[in-house]
């Protein structure tokens, strides 16, 4: 076998232990709750050791929000696809707009991940600080993108409104359905509106 063949098969196995974790997990944390649900028993029903199971994750809150990550990710990667000089806003907004295929296809893991987080006090805290760390990424790759000088506090200001703007759309279609690519757009010609 090739070195390259090999290497891209190690890199799938790895995704699929990863991927194997997470819904595990998940579905634990749905069926025990969190706080009842041990790192020991993840690993176990994926038939891998607790060892393996940190090689992947450093707790069980961060196999909780994996694919939190990897959404930011992809948002950060479709921002630094806009065309240069365009709105910050508007560039938030299309960006937003890529992760609609992705958000489809896992609403049921996503309500149950919602369902759990408001049932955990600490995953409440968690998730807050995964938001602010969201909003800084964001900034940061705003700023990027922007001539040097660019006004600081109307970065952050784009940020975390867009963050939010996003954050309330996704909440809205859980909680009752519809086009989640209507209800962003929504979302955003309102915030729109209202930044002028």
């Amino acid at each position: 076998m090739a070195p390259a063949t090999a290497t891209g098969l190690r890199e799938r196995k790895k995704a699929q232990t990863r991927r194997a974790l997470h819904d595990t997990a998940v579905a634990l944390f749905a069926r025990q709750g969190f706080d009842h649900t041990t790192v020991e028993e993840i690993a176990d029903a994926c038939d891998v050791s607790p060892r393996t199971f940190f090689r992947y994750f450093a707790s069980k809150e961060d196999v909780l929000f994996a694919t939190a990550d990897e959404r930011l990710r992809a948002l950060l990667d479709a921002l630094a696809a806009r065309p240069p000089g365009e709105p910050p806003l508007r560039s938030m907004r299309e960006a937003a707009l890529q992760l609609v295929p992705d958000y489809t296809s896992h609403r049921d893991q996503l309500a149950t991940r919602k369902r759990i987080v408001a049932e955990t006090e600490s995953l409440r805290s968690h998730g807050l600080e995964r938001q602010l760390g969201w909003d800084d990424a964001v900034t940061e790759a705003l700023r990027q993108r922007l001539p040097a000088g660019e006004e600081s506090l109307e970065l952050r200001l784009v940020a975390s409104v867009a963050s939010a703007t996003l954050r309330a759309a996704l909440h809205t279609w859980l909680e009752v359905g519809g086009d989640l690519r209507a209800t962003i757009d929504e979302a955003f010609d309102r915030v729109s509106a209202g930044l002028g």
